[in-house]
Formats: C-alpha cells, structure tokens, sequence
C-alpha cells in the first residue's frame, strides 16, 4: 500500500512539473474559445478555481477531485489556462503536454473527450 501511494505521489509530482510546463508554454486562446466568465478582482483571480467551483459547478469540482488529476493536484489553469487565456475545451496539444505517449495511440481525427469522459478521464464504454 505504501508502495502504491509513493507511486501516486510521484506520479502526482511528475505532473504538476509537467502541467507547469504546460502553463509556460500555453497560447492564447482565441476569442471564439473563450467562454464567458464573470469578471472578477485581482484578488479574486488569486483564488483556486475549486474553491468557487466547489459551489457553482460542483459536479464538476467533485468529478475532477476524484480524478486521478484531482489526486495528482493538477490544477484547472494547467488544462483551461488562466483567466487571460481561458478556453473551455484544451485542444490536443495542451492534453499532448503531459500525455504525449497517450496522443500517439489515439485516431487523430478524434479529441481525447470522444474517448474519455472529460474530468474523470475514465474510457467512455
């Protein structure tokens, strides 16, 4: 058991780098990509993105913590991007950051959400 929450935890580390990555590199979405969101403060923005979620959308919040994202704290903004460059749906190239191995094996013509249920990552049966 011990074995199996190192492996988690390492595997949780080896994400965050890589989602940090992720967020070094990000492009800014474009203005069709973004979704509306309400405006908030500066230090409003400071806030993690679970801790309203966790209340406007909590489906969500609860599928995503129960993920082996959530468990590997990989954050929203590693996917979705930040406020400035929100977009509801990561493209390919955002998921490839971390699960480039993942993206090889898939049909090209299909997003990762066709195969995988989005938050939870679960194959869709």
């Amino acid at each position: 058991m011990l074995k199996k929450q190192r492996k988690s935890v390492y595997g949780g580390v080896a994400l965050l780098v890589m989602g940090l990555a992720l967020f070094a590199i990000s492009a800014v979405a474009s203005d069709d990509d973004k979704a509306a969101h309400p405006d908030l403060s500066e230090q409003e923005m400071l806030i993690a993105c679970s801790d309203c979620h966790r209340e406007a959308t909590p489906e969500v919040e609860k599928q995503w913590y129960d993920s082996l994202h959530g468990i590997a704290m990989v954050k929203c903004y590693q996917c979705h991007g930040t406020f400035e460059t929100f977009k509801v749906t990561p493209s390919k190239q955002d998921c490839a950051i971390c699960h480039t191995d993942m993206l090889e094996k898939c049909p090209k013509e299909k997003a990762c959400w066709e195969c995988h249920v989005p938050h939870s990552f679960k194959e869709k049966k």
